[in-house]
């Protein structure tokens, strides 16, 4: 491996290091009361690795959503599928596992920085989980399980904003559902709203 390669990697694996710890730290503590320092010297790294990566708390918790795209990949390579729609579903249940797993203030502080943020820096159609639902929906549309009623992108963008609307709602009832069952019951309900007409039934 080369040297820019490995000093790449490297960095790569102490961004990971950081914003573990920092997970189990606010999981454990709550995200007010774990300082950047705590966060540091649990990690065993200088606060000066630490704002190499990122400029403060709020970046490292907007970057950590990231870990989102990157598990529910993963879970697209694990898990079989055998058309679109499965692999739509097993993007938006991945997507509730997640969130059920790192349940707690992490996941509100999250969204509150979202919503904190929203006017700098909308929508992302960029974000992998977006760039994947896409790749899904076109295909479905090509086999004739989707209506063309809407465009892709349209529908996408739907998909994206509704159910990360439903992780939303669950944090602000304080977990008090069941994420999964409400992803289900929404995937759903939102095939219904673009399936086509010859589309199988789930």
């Amino acid at each position: 491996m080369e040297y820019r390669e490995k000093r790449k990697a490297q960095g790569q694996e102490t961004e990971q290091k950081i914003l573990e710890t920092a997970r189990q730290l606010m999981r454990k503590n709550g995200y007010d009361a774990v300082s950047i320092r705590d966060i540091c010297k649990e990690a065993g790294v200088t606060t000066g690795a630490f704002y190499h990566h990122f400029r403060s708390k709020e970046e490292m918790l907007e970057k950590g959503g990231q870990q989102l795209d990157l598990y529910i990949r993963q879970q697209l390579n694990v898990r079989p599928f055998h058309s679109s729609l499965s692999a739509l579903r097993i993007i938006f249940t991945a997507y509730a596992e997640y969130m059920e797993e790192n349940q707690g203030e992490l996941t509100a502080r999250y969204y509150q920085n979202m919503l904190a943020i929203s006017a700098q820096k909308p929508f992302d159609t960029g974000r992998s989980i977006y760039q994947m639902v896409l790749h899904f929906v076109m295909e479905a549309q090509d086999k004739g399980i989707l209506s063309r009623q809407y465009d892709a992108e349209t529908i996408a963008t739907f998909c994206v904003r509704h159910f990360r609307g439903i992780v939303i709602d669950w944090a602000f009832h304080n977990y008090s559902f069941s994420l999964m069952q409400a992803m289900e019951r929404e995937f759903k309900m939102a095939y219904q709203l673009f399936k086509s007409l010859r589309a199988p039934m789930i």
